[in-house]
């Protein structure tokens, strides 16, 4: 018989601890990680909890936020489908596009709209161009975000408009914050200007509007929408019911206080502008709800097969998810 070793037993019994504690938060539930891509315009109620989670009621019991921003819509559309992020903002043309081409997101919240309720992105030219309409602009450089956008569908729809192709004009991808000093440095003729980009242009440049979003697609557009996707949403979905509650309540605090919430973006430097030039932004229509109108990306599937970025239909219905958001 061996004697009592003091040590080996010390050992165990460390393991016996750090299985109970281990088993101990298993049961009590610790808060499920939620890995978010978001990006560079018209997400600011989004942008509220990421920059400030501990205004959320939610945030760290039930969920816990692990956020990354981007500054292109591919790199973010990469990650999602890769599974390096769980949600992301997202354009909501993008995910009615890759629906059709397989790659399958449900929307589960609209964050931010194309209306005539609100601002709506806008094509500017220097103040000194020769372009004065849509009718000017064959041979011309344009600036966009990237190809088979929502930016990419709204100059497409301009020009056919005015009986022009977009083989009339020359389309390359800038960065939203690098549009200005495009367009300044006579890099590009036209260039595209979400806000709050569109608003440091018209303070800080001598620009002038030729066209908007509204002007070749009329009818009002989800803009910006959340998606996940159906699997991890079904998971995990106390944790995204509770995250979701807390983003209605970023949104009724931007919507009914927008200084305050875009002052704390400020402050936070979530958003590297002028404060006097986005204190006073006009912004986007947002819906207080967070519910996506199913209605309009039907009407916007239509436009983008008509314009032939979609050769397959999508089942849109499918792709919308509202059981996640609050009541």
């Amino acid at each position: 018989m061996g004697g009592f070793d003091a040590k080996a037993a010390a050992r165990r019994m460390a393991c016996l601890i750090v299985l109970a504690a281990a088993t101990a938060d298993a049961a009590l539930g610790q808060p499920v990680t939620l890995r978010i891509g978001y990006g560079m315009a018209a997400e600011e109620p989004l942008w509220v909890l990421v920059a400030k989670p501990d205004l959320a009621k939610n945030h760290g019991k039930a969920y816990a936020l692990d956020a990354t921003r981007f500054t292109g819509s591919d790199k973010r559309s990469q990650a999602f489908e890769a599974g390096a992020i769980d949600l992301a903002a997202s354009s909501a043309n993008g995910v009615i596009f890759a629906a059709a081409e397989g790659v399958a997101a449900k929307m589960i919240a609209s964050i931010s709209r194309e209306s005539p309720r609100g601002f709506s992105t806008s094509f500017y030219v220097r103040d000194d161009s020769p372009i004065k309409s849509v009718a000017d602009l064959k041979g011309k450089i344009v600036g966009i975000n990237g190809f088979y956008t929502s930016g990419h569908l709204w100059l497409k729809t301009a020009l056919e408009k005015q009986g022009l192709a977009e083989t009339d004009v020359t389309i390359t991808p800038v960065p939203f914050p690098a549009m200005q000093e495009a367009l300044e440095a006579g890099k590009v003729d036209l260039g595209m200007f979400p806000q709050p980009f569109a608003a440091l242009a018209e303070k800080q440049a001598k620009v002038r509007k030729i066209f908007d979003a509204k002007y070749g697609v009329p009818f009002e557009e989800e803009l910006i929408v959340l998606i996940g996707k159906g699997e991890f949403l079904k998971k995990n979905a106390g944790a995204v019911r509770a995250f979701l509650e807390d983003l209605k309540a970023s949104m009724q605090f931007y919507l009914e206080k927008p200084r305050e919430a875009r002052q704390l973006l400020i402050d936070h430097k979530m958003v590297r502008v002028n404060p006097d030039v986005y204190l006073a932004m006009n912004d986007y229509y947002r819906d207080p709800t967070l519910r996506v109108d199913v209605e309009a990306l039907e009407k916007m599937q239509a436009a983008q097969i008509a314009a032939g970025f979609q050769k397959k239909r999508a089942d849109v219905r499918s792709l919308v998810d509202l059981g996640h958001l609050p009541k």
